[in-house]
C-alpha cells in the first residue's frame, strides 16, 4: 500500500511538469548542477517509507490514499511560500469560476500568514465589503473551528458555502481585540470596471483583472470622450483594495496608457525559461491624458503591475498609501487528475528593475484615508453607471477628492508650462 501512495506522488509531480512545459531540456549547466547535486539518501526515503507505513497500520482510524498524497503535497508546498499550493480538483474547478468574476462565497481575496487566513482584499459589492472587511484582518476561526494547521484551501472551503447560507468569523484587526463578523455567503457577480464623471475629471474604478476588464475599461473611455470630447482634463484610475487578477488583462490595461515600445512589465526566475518581458504594443489611446492612480494597502498583484508600469514610464502619479507587495508569478499547471499545482517560479518586476514582491509599489504622494470614510463607503448607493452621474448625494471619500485635486493642479502646471516649450 505505501508503494501505491508513493507511486501516485511521483505521477502527480511527473505530470505538473510534462503540462507546464517549463521543466523540459535542461541546459548543459543545469545538467552537470544536477548530476553533481547531492541524492535523496537512503536514510531519508527509509524513514519517508517507514512515517507513511506507520500511519497506514497504526493512525486512530483508515487513512485514504488521496488524503495523504494531498496532505503531503501540501506540506512540501506549504514549507516553500504562502502562494506555493496544490489544488485539488474541486478547487481547481473554483478557481477556474473565479476568474471569469461568477463564483460563490464570501468575495474576498485572502493568503496564509503565520498560520492564519490574511486577507488582502474584500471584492467591491460583495458580503465581505458590505461587512467592512478590510486589507490584513486575520481570520483566526470559521464557524469557530480554529484555522491554525489548515492549509488555504481547507481555509477556503470552510469560508465558501451555499449562497444564502452564513458563516462567522473570528477577526483580529491591528489595535483591535478579537470580534465576531457573521457574513451571508452570496453567488459572486462582480462588474469588474464602474466609472462616472466628477466634473471633467473621469474616475474609472477597476475592481479586479477579469476577462470583462479590458471591454468595460474601453466602454468606460469611449462614454468619456462622448460626453466630454476635449474638455475631458484627465483621468484618475482607482485601485485601491484591487487584489489582481488575470496577468494578461494587466497587461493589456497597462498597454492602453503607454507609449509604443515602453516596458510594463518583467518576470524573472531560477529557470531562464521563467523570464519574459511585456512591452506596449499599440500606443496611448488616451493621447497622453494626465491620469493619477489610487492605490492601498489591498491593491495586490496585477494592480501592482498596472501601478508600477505607469509610475516608472512617468505615466502617471501614484497617490494613497504603499501597496500590499504580492509579486511573485505562480503558473496555474493542470494535473491528469483533475487538480492543479500552483508553483512560484519567478517575480515581477517593474521596468526600473524594482522587485514588487513583499515590499510593493511606493505612491509618489502618501495619502491616508481620513478614519472611517473608505471602509464604510456603500459603492452600491454610489452613482457610478453612466445614466446616473447626477442623481443622488456623493459619498465622502477623502482620498479620492485629493486625487482629483493633484490632477487639477497637474493639468494647471503642464498650462502653465506650454508657452515655455
Amino acid at each position: 500500500m505505501k508503494s501505491k501512495v508513493v507511486g501516485l506522488l511521483a505521477v502527480v509531480l511527473f505530470s505538473s511538469v510534462a503540462v507546464a512545459g517549463i521543466y523540459a531540456a535542461s541546459s548543459p549547466k543545469e545538467t552537470e548542477a544536477k548530476e553533481t547535486a547531492p541524492a535523496v539518501t537512503d536514510f531519508d526515503s527509509r524513514t519517508f517509507d517507514a512515517i507513511l507505513q506507520r500511519i497506514k497500520e497504526d493512525y486512530v482510524e483508515p487513512v485514504s490514499d488521496e488524503k495523504l498524497l494531498t496532505g503531503a503535497l501540501n506540506g512540501m508546498l506549504a514549507a516553500l511560500d504562502p502562494h506555493s499550493t496544490y489544488l485539488d480538483p474541486k478547487a481547481y474547478n473554483e478557481l477556474q469560476i473565479q476568474t471569469t468574476s461568477e463564483c460563490g462565497g464570501l468575495g474576498m481575496e485572502v493568503t496564509l500568514e503565520n498560520g492564519v487566513v490574511k486577507v488582502i482584499s474584500p471584492i467591491d459589492d460583495t458580503p465581505a465589503k458590505k461587512a467592512e472587511l478590510e486589507p490584513g484582518d486575520l481570520i483566526l476561526a470559521i464557524d469557530k473551528k480554529p484555522v491554525m494547521g489548515k492549509t488555504i484551501n481547507e481555509a477556503v472551503d470552510l469560508l465558501r458555502g451555499k449562497p444564502g447560507s452564513t458563516v462567522t468569523l473570528h477577526i483580529k484587526r491591528e489595535g483591535k481585540d478579537v470580534f465576531e463578523k457573521t457574513l451571508t455567503r452570496e453567488k459572486i457577480q462582480v462588474k469588474a470596471v464602474k466609472w462616472r464623471l466628477e466634473g471633467n475629471v473621469g474616475y474609472i474604478r477597476i475592481a479586479q483583472f477579469s476577462e470583462s476588464t479590458l471591454p468595460l475599461l474601453k466602454e468606460a473611455l469611449a462614454d468619456f470622450k462622448k460626453k466630454e470630447g476635449d474638455k475631458l482634463q484627465g483621468l484618475v484610475i482607482d485601485l485601491r483594495n484591487n487584489p489582481g487578477g488575470l496577468f494578461d488583462v494587466a497587461i493589456d490595461t497597462s498597454d492602453l496608457f503607454l507609449p509604443k515600445g515602453k516596458e510594463i512589465v518583467s518576470t524573472r526566475g531560477r529557470n531562464s525559461k521563467s523570464d519574459s518581458h511585456a512591452y506596449a504594443k499599440d500606443g496611448d489611446v488616451t493621447n497622453n491624458l494626465p491620469i493619477v492612480v489610487m492605490i492601498n494597502g489591498g491593491s495586490a498583484s496585477s494592480s501592482e503591475i498596472l501601478a508600477g508600469a505607469l509610475q516608472d514610464n512617468h505615466r502617471a502619479l501614484i497617490v494613497g498609501t504603499k501597496s500590499f507587495g504580492k509579486g511573485s508569478v505562480q503558473p496555474v499547471m493542470p494535473l491528469t487528475n483533475g487538480g492543479a499545482l500552483v508553483l512560484t517560479t519567478a517575480r515581477y518586476y517593474t521596468p526600473s528593475g524594482r522587485s514588487i514582491q513583499a515590499k510593493g509599489i511606493e505612491p509618489d504622494m502618501v495619502i491616508e484615508q481620513l478614519h472611517g470614510k473608505l471602509e464604510k463607503i456603500d459603492e452600491a448607493k454610489v452613482p457610478l453607471e453612466e445614466d446616473k452621474t447626477k442623481a443622488g448625494q456623493p459619498v465622502e471619500d477623502y482620498q479620492l477628492m485629493r486625487a482629483i485635486d493633484i490632477l487639477h493642479a497637474v493639468v494647471m502646471t503642464e498650462k502653465m508650462e506650454s508657452p515655455k516649450k
